[in-house]
């Protein structure tokens, strides 16, 4: 499978400029670029950028995020620190 920025942007449901953004930041670089230097993602691109979606989801900043999926065994301790943070935000709001 072979997606442009568009085409996986739309099956994300997220915008080119968050993919350009992510591309920029080292968070998510496209697995190849054309001679033309049009970006093309594949299916693992769209695997991890579906992780990146959730985590942002769940409030981790895209520097944790990073860290996260560079890291990929402290998932556990990030999630754990997160839920005592939601938890303590949910209690707030109560």
């Amino acid at each position: 499978m072979k997606c442009y920025i568009k085409e996986i942007s739309e099956l994300a449901q997220t915008s080119t400029r968050t993919l350009r953004h992510y591309d920029k930041i080292g968070l998510l670089k496209p697995s190849f670029r054309e001679a033309n230097g049009y970006r093309c993602y594949t299916k693992p691109d769209l695997a991890k950028l579906q992780q990146i979606i959730a985590l942002n989801y769940f409030g981790f900043s895209l520097k944790i995020i990073k860290d996260i999926l560079q890291k990929a065994h402290n998932i556990y301790t990030h999630l754990q620190a997160q839920q005592k943070v939601l938890k303590k935000q949910k209690e707030h709001l109560q």
